[in-house]
């Protein structure tokens, strides 16, 4: 940490004292989507490493005495905890239904019987179909993906994969959602604006709690901390959002997460303890 350094932060479209309002707050919770976000989508899944220079400095911000940082993403708890390597905040994945704690526990939820069945279902009309080789099954979900495909084709399966879906997710206790590359049918009673909510009530009082994002599933988590927090959403800052703030992209991002590295807050070795992990 460079002590005594004073750097004035990138701009966050939209929250223009954004900087000034965070160093007012002696703690801090950042919660931060992981594709389209921290790392650039890829068609190979498991080759969307972080943006160049993104690790280390999640690394610096992870040593802070006053900021909580965790990951939470869609993809199962598995795939993040393996790109994002030595990674020691919190992972939150499959939308809140598992969650690695800082002490390494792992927490898991479970589907109710009913969703199970449904999940099932919407799995094996999906084959029948012949939409099988892009679907990816996760502990409370099924996703479809399309990226890499040509866009009307995408668009084709997308619409088909939501038509199959929409009635057994009715009678199952399951939702169809889009998201940035595909479609998933997955259980309700948890999501992102759940999961941050969770790690919101384990932070001190009067805590600051900032929310990136890029995708329509990030929704959830804006809405969350509409009106008593900052939720910021990557990409192009005329979409319809419940995000306060935008940034243009993850180059953007990363410069945001240095620009928190480099707060004039001192650091210390180990990571934050006064979070109460739930």
């Amino acid at each position: 940490m460079r002590e005594g350094r004073k750097k004035k932060g990138p701009e966050v479209i939209g929250l223009p004292d954004f900087w000034d309002a965070l160093s007012r707050h002696e703690r801090k919770l950042l919660a931060l989507d992981y594709d389209g976000t921290l790392a650039p989508f890829c068609v190979q899944r498991m080759q969307a490493y972080p943006y160049p220079g993104i690790s280390r400095t999640l690394e610096h911000i992870s040593r802070r005495a006053d900021t909580a940082l965790a990951i939470v993403s869609g993809r199962p708890l598995a795939e993040v905890l393996i790109l994002t390597g030595s990674f020691n905040g919190i992972v939150i994945g499959s939308h809140g239904m598992e969650k690695r704690l800082s002490s390494g526990d792992i927490v898991i939820k479970t589907a109710d019987h009913a969703q199970r069945q449904g999940l099932a279902c919407a799995q094996s009309v999906a084959e029948d179909n012949g939409l099988g080789d892009l679907i990816e099954l996760k502990p409370a979900s099924v996703a479809l993906h399309t990226r890499g495909l040509d866009p009307e084709e995408a668009a084709r399966l997308e619409d088909r994969a939501v038509r199959v879906w929409r009635a057994i997710s009715e009678r199952h206790g399951l939702e169809v959602r889009r998201f940035n590359g595909g479609v998933e049918v997955r259980a309700t009673g948890w999501n992102k604006g759940d999961a941050l909510e969770e790690l919101r009530r384990g932070m001190p009082p009067g805590s600051a709690c900032v929310y990136i994002g890029d995708d329509d599933t990030d929704e959830d988590a804006f809405l969350r901390i509409r009106t008593s927090g900052y939720g910021i959403r990557v990409g192009d800052a005329g979409r319809p959002t419940a995000a306060r703030g935008f940034l243009p992209g993850i180059p953007a991002v990363r410069d945001f997460l240095e620009a928190w590295a480099d707060l004039n807050v001192p650091a210390r070795e180990e990571s934050v303890s006064w979070i109460r992990d739930g």
